[in-house]
């Protein structure tokens, strides 16, 4: 379920910029080229989770990073302080609340994840295919459905704006999704190592599954 995970499963998202072929009978993007230009990315986040009657079950804010080909980071800073960290082939998950930190390997099992597609984003099609593509006013919008059954979503938007990436949903088995709004974005900039590094503090419980 998402609510009990959903601060974990929200590395599988990312954020991109991207260009639009405009014709008079048709719009042509390819997605993984407008995946694949991105470099890196920074902005604010909001993240709101909805139960299958689109109830508000959480709420947090923070701050996203991505540097490809292997870093992602997302920091969370309200309601409380939560880390999630992808670097150097591991997810570290930092959670103030429950005083302890996770470390797991980023192993096959994530390939048809958002996180995956995005940091390393050639098999996009193996596991997800287009529904729907829309343009109005310079607003982008992408469904891509999930192929098979054993993907973590089966639905995913993304939405962009004036060539930024401003929101994503994602809906899971259940019906309860996940949307995401982006804020304040900065593309392609420099961003050091540094930024993806993280020293857990002294007292918190560590589950190193490595």
């Amino acid at each position: 379920m998402l609510k009990k995970y959903g601060y974990i499963v929200v590395i599988l998202i990312s954020s991109l910029a991207f260009e639009l072929t405009y014709s008079s009978k048709e719009t042509s993007i390819n997605i993984n080229e407008y995946l694949n230009g991105v470099v890196s990315f920074q902005a604010n986040f909001k993240q709101t989770i909805f139960s299958p009657e689109n109830d508000v079950i959480d709420y947090s804010e923070g701050f996203f990073i991505i540097k490809k080909p292997e870093k992602m980071s997302w920091n969370f800073s309200f309601p409380s302080i939560k880390k999630i960290i992808i670097n150097d082939q591991t997810i570290t998950t930092y959670d103030t609340d429950l005083n302890q930190a996770v470390i797991v390997p980023f192993s096959d099992k994530y390939q048809s994840s958002l996180a995956n597609i995005l940091l390393k984003n050639d098999s996009l099609f193996s596991y997800y295919q287009i529904s729907s593509e829309t343009v109005n006013n310079n607003v982008y919008s992408v469904v891509l459905v999930q192929k098979g059954d054993k993907n973590l979503f089966t639905k995913i938007k993304i939405t962009i704006s004036e060539t930024f990436l401003s929101e994503i949903n994602l809906w899971d088995t259940s019906g309860q999704s996940i949307g995401i709004k982006f804020e304040n974005a900065i593309l392609n900039s420099t961003i050091p190592d540094s930024s993806f590094e993280f020293s857990i503090p002294k007292g918190v419980d560590v589950f190193d599954q490595t």
